[in-house]
């Protein structure tokens, strides 16, 4: 089905559940809307132009996100730390990628998708772990010592859907490598908040309240990847 929103043609799908209300998302390109038996298509398309304005900034925020987290193989710019990199390709003998203060350079073997997004992950993961490197002595002193913990183990890896998880069994944390396209700030935050979770498992008030002795600004380091996540 292809709908108009703000005058331009979008493709909406439907999925009908077992569910009382209808719910809309969007990826950036198609309106997913998911909605209880026995809705007709006409309540549908009234609750979509209903959702018009909600519509349009959702779709400008993935697009915002999705242009944020770029990793080189498409656009003309990347972000590093919250810092846009103007890229350009060099041929080399070995795949690197090198930051300097306006560009993102990689040397390439072949310019392709796969060689691209590897070098990138790589530097990014190597990057991440001299930031954890740098940090961890406070988390580690106040959180596991203090506490009579064993220190854990960072490792980076690319994770889509959340910025880190904590491994308490195996006193591992892993980070994402899309931190690297935000401010600092953002993974400080997300380092501590890690570490916490060997404290607090779960996400309650008890959680924040620690995350907020250490960090009493954390919500405004946290804001820096909730604009446009």
């Amino acid at each position: 089905m292809i709908v108009t929103v703000a005058g331009k043609p979008v493709e909406l799908v439907l999925v009908r559940k077992r569910i009382k209300r209808m719910h809309l998302r969007t990826d950036g390109e198609k309106l997913l809307v998911s909605c209880p038996y026995g809705v007709s298509e006409a309540e549908v398309l009234y609750f979509v132009k209903a959702s018009e304005a909600w519509i349009i900034k959702a779709i400008a925020r993935q697009q915002t996100r999705e242009e944020i987290n770029r990793e080189g193989a498409a656009g003309s710019e990347l972000y590093w730390l919250g810092e846009p990199k103007r890229i350009r390709y060099v041929p080399a003998n070995r795949d690197r990628l090198v930051i300097t203060e306006r560009e993102a350079i990689f040397y390439l073997k072949e310019k392709t998708e796969e060689r691209i997004t590897k070098a990138f992950r790589k530097t990014a993961a190597e990057e991440l772990l001299r930031m954890a490197e740098r940090e961890r002595a406070a988390w580690d002193e106040r959180i596991c010592l203090a506490y009579g913990l064993p220190l854990p183990e960072i490792r980076v890896r690319h994770m889509i859907s959340r910025w880190g998880v904590c491994h308490i069994r195996t006193r591992q944390i892993v980070l994402s490598t899309r931190l690297i396209h935000y401010p600092p700030q953002g993974f400080s935050y997300v380092l501590l908040h890690e570490y916490v979770h060997f404290l607090v498992p779960d996400h309650s008030r008890n959680f924040y309240a620690i995350v907020a002795k250490h960090m009493p600004d954390y919500k405004e380091k946290m804001r820096v990847l909730k604009q446009v996540s």
